[in-house]
């Protein structure tokens, strides 16, 4: 699996609490907060998209559901990195 966006964040506050061991508490809290936020914002994408999706209904479950599986897809690919087939 390539390295997506959360796997990004994770390796720069790892690096960052390597670097600043006496403030360890600190950092470790922003990490978590930098965590968090972006966890939230993946969250509210999916949302987003699956809402997005929700309007091809009327078209078919087969327009639907390709639709779903292609935002999803490109969705986890950008948060989640590409994953090895």
């Amino acid at each position: 699996m390539s390295e997506g966006k959360i796997g990004q964040l994770i390796s720069q506050k790892r690096t960052f609490l390597k670097q600043a061991t006496k403030d360890y508490a600190t950092g470790g809290n922003d990490m978590l907060d930098d965590i968090d936020s972006t966890v939230q914002e993946a969250k509210a994408e999916l949302a987003h998209n699956l809402e997005l999706a929700s309007c091809l209904r009327e078209e078919g479950d087969a327009t639907y559901q390709h639709e779903c599986l292609s935002m999803y897809s490109a969705w986890y690919e950008k948060w989640f990195g590409k994953p090895l087939t």
